[in-house]
């Protein structure tokens, strides 16, 4: 069962990341904070989610999915959003 469906199924009244493990717990985590970098530094730069998406070849709709983290990045995505933004690339979570 992929991280979707976990999350789909996920009882009420248990805490979400215990259904995960520490590997989808870490690329979840990880994902997050890749899409609130994306967010943060476009509003920096005063870029509506149109602008940017303009900018980089790609629809509204998917620049909202990188920010929502509902995207699983490939490494060419997240080189194009770095440059694009000014964004270092790095992995904040340790392994």
């Amino acid at each position: 069962m992929g991280i979707r469906e976990k999350i789909k199924n996920a009882k009420a009244n248990v805490w979400l990341a215990d259904e995960l493990t520490d590997e989808e717990r870490k690329a979840a985590e990880f994902i997050a904070s890749i899409a609130f970098s994306i967010q943060q530094q476009r509003r920096a730069l005063n870029l509506t989610q149109k602008e940017f998406a303009d900018m980089l070849g790609v629809s509204q709709a998917m620049v909202s999915q990188w920010e929502n983290g509902e995207e699983n990045f490939t490494a060419v995505t997240l080189v194009k959003i770095s440059s694009a933004l000014g964004l270092a690339l790095c992995n904040p979570i340790s392994a």
